[in-house]
């Protein structure tokens, strides 16, 4: 019998690759097919490789690197003529039809038997390091240790936590498939069918990383200082990067810049390593933007500078504490929603969101100005943060919610006097996030979304309505998109995600549990209609799903979105109310009454202490915790929640956490 293996390599940065642009070569007596393509800028160096062999009964071997002498005559990847009309692959190497790695193995394979092929690709600096990596597969123990080891690294990395809860959805997404969207597409490949880019987004890989604060915080240490090397002296940062080119975008987004605090906060509550913040990181240099210029792609160099990565997150702040006419800080050329570049592009459009952001960073970042004895800035922080609290109430309260931004004009995005984009819900959801809204509008305003956002029959959270359509007004490209598809009037799933963190956070049980398992892509698929409907895979979250006839339910861009990082922590942070603060591991979960409880296996970072938690709802109601029991010891339950000190000391603890309704 014949195997075949078929690859396409090094296709570069152009939609075809030529054989006068692929270097490709055959060593026959190893079977392997080495590849370079000199256009490929800063991989012009490396080599592509792919080998197949098998491990006995092989007779014969045939490679070419022609791709027309694989596909035949009518070029159809599905249905090549290697596959039916040869019974010998030509070995012929590229001409006109472009490049590629075809193997023919010829098997003899006894009846009753088996055999073992092994088929090999990658990518390596150079010729002579590709060869030694294809010699050191060329056995079958070597492979089957390798997979092992695959096996071993992503229980460890997955499963560091798992969780067992009466929603099958819920544990599907949170045992293993998030994690792994975040981690092997948007941390590591950075690619995906909808964008294939590659590039480092500040305020994105800077989310992602997030995901892993309980898990695997060294990772969200690392992804900081990262970034922190990709801020400019004047504050700002690149949009995005690509590495090793270290090109990007400059612009004059609101927002980017402020993740660094942010992130860098989350993770010194989640592990209290204060040495971060005098970890140094370089800056980048390049031209100015001009007053005209919105964004420009350009090549940054190291400044040859480093400041502490303290001092970055006060130069990003310090950047920041802008003011405009109804006293928010301005929008510049987009803040979180990238479509409403226009908005404030002409420097005097303000922000109702990126106030209630800033608002919350502040509240850590005056703590910590005061503990490392900067009065003068913690003075003129909480000042700013001070009148910001008060013109978010003034100008952006809207009356029944929270508006979403002001245009350049002085017109409001967001209220219900708008004639499009009424009410958005990324507002809604950072009133409370922040804890910058009093406790009746924070209410109301999570209600309003509930109406206007909330599609339960749908299974969606809008991000905004009406979408943007026939305004005068120009939010930006935003507008170019069909109404209710994407950012414009769809659901925004990492918006959504929000949402019902937002929900949690107000105590919110039945609504913020129903509403994160509405979301999953599980939900969307539970029925061939369903998935008939839906389109996109069921085991990844999408960012967006179509808001609008006859394409409601529609999952749009798949894989490469932040919403798998958020859809992680709303459901372990604010479902089971799973974190770990100041030293302490805490438990407040936000589940429904029905629930009778759940369980979570929960291995520390140090690999080898474990929290085994038990979540018990004997009563049927979940609304505070009501008895803790760690390691057989009673602990008072702290304003309704469980919080025990952490101890990392190699052992597995047992720890029994009691809802009811003790008011």
């Amino acid at each position: 019998m014949s195997v075949y293996a078929y690859a396409q390599l090094v296709l570069g940065d152009t939609p075809e690759c030529t054989a006068e642009q692929v270097e490709c070569r055959v060593e026959s007596a190893a079977g392997l097919v080495l590849a370079r393509n000199p256009q490929r800028g800063a991989f012009s160096d490396w080599t592509a490789f792919a080998g197949a062999f098998a491990v006995d009964g092989m007779r014969a071997r045939h490679v070419a690197t022609d791709r027309s002498a694989f596909l035949g005559t009518g070029s159809d990847i599905r249905n090549p003529d290697a596959l039916s009309a040869m019974e010998r692959l030509p070995e012929t190497t590229a001409r006109e039809g472009g490049p590629c790695a075809a193997f023919q193995l010829v098997i003899e394979i006894a009846p009753y038997a088996s055999a073992s092929c092994v088929v090999l690709l990658g990518e390596c600096a150079d010729d002579e390091q590709a060869r030694r990596l294809h010699a050191s597969y060329v056995d079958l123990d070597a492979v089957a240790d390798a997979r092992a080891a695959v096996d071993r690294f992503w229980e460890h990395s997955l499963g560091a936590l798992t969780v067992r809860t009466p929603s099958p959805a819920i544990d599907t997404m949170l045992n293993g498939w998030l994690l792994y969207q975040a981690l092997s597409c948007r941390l590591w490949g950075r690619t995906a069918f909808y964008q294939s880019g590659g590039a480092f987004g500040f305020r994105d890989q800077l989310q992602d990383a997030t995901a892993f604060l309980l898990t695997d915080p060294n990772r969200v240490r690392a992804q900081i200082l990262l970034h922190a090397a990709h801020q400019f002296e004047a504050g700002d940062v690149l949009h995005w990067w690509h590495p090793p080119s270290e090109r990007g975008l400059r612009t004059k987004f609101a927002d980017d810049l402020l993740w660094l605090p942010y992130v860098t906060a989350q993770y010194l509550h989640a592990t209290d390593d204060r040495r971060l913040l005098d970890e140094p990181a370089g800056f980048v240099v390049a031209r100015a933007l001009a007053d005209d210029e919105d964004e420009v792609f350009l090549q940054t160099t190291p400044s040859g500078t480093a400041a502490s990565v303290w001092e970055h997150c006060c130069l990003a702040l310090e950047r920041s504490l802008t003011c405009g006419a109804h006293g928010l800080p301005l929008m510049g050329t987009g803040d979180w929603n990238d479509g409403m570049n226009r908005v404030g592009r002409l420097g005097r459009g303000e922000s109702v969101w990126l106030g209630f952001f800033l608002y919350a960073i502040l509240e850590d970042f005056i703590a910590l100005a005061a503990t490392r004895g900067e009065a003068n800035r913690a003075a003129r922080w909480r000042q700013y943060r001070h009148e910001l609290a008060a013109a978010l109430e003034a100008a952006g309260w809207d009356g029944a919610w929270y508006r979403r931004a002001y245009y350049d004009d002085g017109t409001a995005i967001g209220s219900a006097a708008s004639d499009e984009c009424r009410i958005d819900g990324l507002a809604q959801a950072w009133s409370v996030l922040s804890r910058a809204a009093p406790a009746d509008r924070a209410w109301r305003a999570i209600e309003s979304a509930a109406q206007q956002l909330v599609d339960e029959a749908a299974g969606m959270i809008r991000l905004l309505t009406p979408p943007f359509d026939q305004t005068p007004h120009d939010p930006g490209y935003i507008k170019g998109y069909v109404p209710g598809i994407r950012e414009n009037g769809g659901q925004y799933t990492h918006a959504a995600a929000w949402v019902v963190r937002a929900a949690a956070e107000l105590g919110q049980r039945a609504r913020a549990a129903r509403w994160f398992a509405m979301l999953t892509p599980i939900q969307h698929t539970t029925s061939a209609a369903a998935v008939a409907l839906y389109k996109v895979e069921p085991y990844v979250v999408a960012a967006d799903v179509y808001g609008v006839d006859p394409h409601v339910g529609r999952g749009g861009w798949t894989w490469y979105t932040g919403s798998a990082a958020w859809m992680y922590r709303v459901g372990v942070e604010s479902i089971l109310g799973l974190t770990v603060a100041d030293g302490r591991l805490r438990v407040r979960p936000c589940i429904p009454d029905e629930w009778r409880g759940f369980s979570i296996r929960y291995r520390r970072p140090d690999a080898r202490t474990v929290y085994a938690i038990e979540v018990v709802n004997a009563d049927k109601c979940s609304a505070r915790v009501i008895r803790v029991v760690c390691d057989q010891v009673e602990h008072e339950p702290v304003a309704g929640f469980c919080d025990v000190a952490l101890v990392d000391d190699g052992n597995e603890h047992t720890l029994r956490v009691e809802l009811g309704d003790a008011s």
